[in-house]
């Protein structure tokens, strides 16, 4: 028999053989080493039930939360093969409006009722912005800018923000002035190809990203300016990495700590996104140091030059608590121009889509806007109350679009009551915004692309409606909402007044969210033909 499949042990004269080690008992060992095992066991079992007790503690599921899946220590819940969007449903389906969902260390309150969501992002304590890794990294980890900041240094940005960027036009029907001439380019663009199936990218994201810049620095790019263009790349990439692996690093932070560099970076992109923000943000900086030297005090010209202004005035107030700062005006600059370009132009091009799609709505607008609007001449912001079916079609493409299909996450700053349940501090709230534009509780043909849903008995149209919230609700609802408005109702307005827009011969164009894009809604790619209408004007 071999050593390792036997165990001698003597006591005394008398020789005891054990087949296996794992046979062994006790009483055959001798009695110093009798003692010690059994020490060394009490000491095993106390260090197990003592990590029990640590694990059930620590783990513990709070009380009165809302039910939903928890999972396991560490991970939480995140066992699923199922896209994103359909376990958004499976929870809504099992646990209801509000609904809560462990993932990693952060619990997730998902609620997908509009009451419940106005009511809970109008709570002061659901005001925060959550601690999450892709938001985090584009403001260097800092409370700065618009998007990632929470507290009082949020309240005196977004404060800050809008009320200088009315005084250049936002808001304003002045700022047509800004817009109509970028309309005139993009119609132009789209001549150029008329009657060809052709995309509508980089002329349609030119002409909204110079809104911007006109308001934030004062200045407008050509149509194919390569410079810009080359910007208008860095933040569709922002957008397309934020949709990716990254997201493993917002909900198990920890991965950072253990993970090797190369798959941080490979897998994760972060060296892309770090790239990407280090670009958008050197492209800036050399905007903000023209500024600096060309400013005339108290005379701004745009965003950078107000806000250069009330930089120089904080200086000499050292109970401010805004922190007026060349990285924060960075930041939130960046932010305007992630958050303003991008889904306007998405928004558009679903638009595009959905004329398409639907000719027969096509045709009513046009009827409309034939009828409010003389043909030589571009509609304008006085024409809208004479296109209430345009508004409400435009309306209509919000809610199918839904861009933002969760929203942007809230954090809970304090323990808080909502509908009998405790939502725990530090836990992430979202809105679920598909869920209600696509619930039948609200809406007469959920998923029918049917404008007449804002339109009420007098045959105007309703902006705000129960159900609706394209821009999000409440104390964070966008700010740039008025704007994105104005931009989709000139551009669309004139683009439809001009053409007709049409399928390929042969094709037939889906108007569907592209699956390989989960967090934001951007249609699936598509060409169209922009067919001349008779009797247009030559812009």
């Amino acid at each position: 028999m071999s050593p390792k499949a036997q165990c001698i042990f003597e006591r005394g004269s008398s020789v005891i053989i054990h087949t296996h080690p794992f046979q062994r008992t006790l009483s055959s060992l001798p009695p110093a080493k009798h003692c010690s095992h059994r020490k060394m066991l009490a000491e095993v079992l106390l260090g197990v039930f003592f990590l029990i007790v640590c694990v059930y503690f620590l783990d513990a599921k709070p009380k009165n939360l809302p039910p939903g899946l928890w999972g396991l220590p560490v991970v939480g819940y995140i066992f699923s093969m199922l896209p994103l969007p359909e376990q958004i449903k499976n929870l809504q389906r099992r646990f209801g409006d509000i609904a809560s969902w462990r993932i990693g260390s952060k619990i997730t309150i998902l609620i997908s009722d509009f009451a419940i969501i106005k009511n809970a992002f109008g709570h002061p304590n659901i005001t925060g912005r959550a601690d999450l890794f892709s938001f985090a990294i584009a403001s260097y980890f800092k409370n700065v800018g618009i998007i990632n900041s929470s507290g009082s240094q949020w309240q005196n940005a977004r404060r800050f923000a809008l009320r200088h960027l009315k005084d250049f036009g936002l808001g304003k029907t002045s700022l047509e002035n800004t817009i109509i001439p970028e309309v005139n380019h993009l119609i132009n663009e789209i001549v150029k190809e008329e009657g060809k199936p052709m995309e509508i990218s980089n002329a349609l994201n030119v002409s909204v990203l110079n809104v911007l810049w006109k308001l934030v620095a004062d200045q407008r790019y050509n149509i194919n300016d390569e410079e810009l263009l080359f910007f208008q790349n860095i933040i569709h990439e922002i957008f397309e990495t934020l949709q990716g692996p990254i997201v493993f690093l917002d909900y198990l932070p920890w991965l950072l700590q253990i993970l090797p560099c190369w798959v941080i970076n490979k897998v994760m992109k972060v060296d892309i996104i770090e790239y990407n923000r280090n670009t958008l943000h050197g492209f800036l900086k050399k905007i903000i140091e023209e500024h600096k030297k060309s400013r005339i005090p108290h005379n701004p010209r745009d965003y950078i030059d107000a806000y250069l202004d009330q930089e120089e005035e904080e200086k000499h107030n050292p109970n401010s608590s805004f922190k007026l700062e060349f990285l924060d005006l960075l930041v939130t600059i960046g932010d305007l121009f992630v958050a303003g370009s991008d889904t306007s132009s998405s928004t558009f091009r679903w638009m595009i889509a959905l004329m398409a799609v639907n000719p027969d709505v096509q045709t009513k607008v046009q009827a409309e806007i034939d009828a409010a609007v003389p043909c030589d001449r571009v509609p304008n912001l006085n024409d809208r109350k004479n296109l209430q079916y345009l508004e409400a079609m435009l309306n209509e493409v919000h809610r199918h679009a839904s861009f933002g299909p969760l929203g942007l996450p809230h954090l809970v700053s304090e323990d808080t009551d909502l509908e009998g349940y405790i939502l725990p501090k530090g836990s992430i709230v979202m809105a679920n915004i598909f869920s209600c534009h696509f619930d039948s509780r609200y809406w007469k043909y959920p998923v029918k692309f049917y404008p007449e849903h804002f339109i009420d008995e007098n045959g105007k149209c309703m902006t705000k409606r129960e159900g609706f919230l394209p821009f999000s609700i409440g104390r964070r609802v966008c700010p740039g909402e008025t704007l994105a408005r104005m931009e989709l109702f000139l551009f669309t307005s004139a683009v439809l007044q001009q053409f007709t827009i049409k399928s390929p011969p042969g094709e037939k164009i889906v108007a569907e969210a592209d699956p390989n894009k989960h967090l934001f809604h951007h249609v699936k790619p598509y060409k169209v033909v922009f067919e001349r209408r008779p009797h247009t004007i030559q812009t």
